[in-house]
């Protein structure tokens, strides 16, 4: 494989993890839109689409690490993991076409991880919420028990007649 060869397949990488992003991106947005209209199965969707999500991110990840190390050996790049910016520098880009897809990888990433960011931060809160109420109305339960189990009734003179009587 030629070193146009392996910059097209690096390109090709990229794009997918761009839609991948973007995709990520939109679910996080409906995630947080779910969160707010307390949508329990909505949000059960978002999470299981985004572990999918996620497992597709670390396979093109990983084919981008391999991509990127075998067109860093070409270059001479003697970095393990070479970083794009570095294969950029050293492949002069001359296309643009590989720098354009950087920035706009690196923009999703900054959006993607204010979104996480955001969400986490909003279901903390709810459950901060959550738990005031708790304590709030754990303090409003009374010290004694309201209702307590009948006690046995008391065997009297009555009952030891009535049980002589029987016997």
């Amino acid at each position: 494989m030629n070193r146009i060869d392996r910059v097209h397949r690096l390109s090709l990488v990229l794009e997918a993890e761009e839609n991948l992003y973007v995709e990520l991106r939109d679910l996080l947005q409906r995630e947080r839109a779910c969160m707010v209209a307390l949508d329990a199965e909505g949000l059960e969707q978002a999470v299981d689409a985004k572990e999918t999500l996620a497992e597709e991110a670390r396979l093109l990840e990983e084919s981008r690490i391999d991509v990127a190390c075998e067109l860093a050996s070409e270059l001479g790049i003697a970095d393990p993991r070479p970083s794009l910016s570095q294969l950029l520098e050293a492949l002069g880009d001359t296309d643009g076409r590989l720098r354009e897809q950087h920035l706009r990888l690196v923009a999703l990433l900054a959006a993607v991880r204010e979104l996480v960011d955001a969400n986490a931060s909003f279901a903390r809160e709810g459950l901060e919420q959550v738990q005031g109420t708790l304590r709030t109305l754990g303090r409003l339960l009374p010290q004694e028990p309201v209702y307590r189990p009948a006690e046995p009734p008391r065997l009297g003179r009555d009952a030891s007649r009535l049980l002589r009587g029987v016997a």
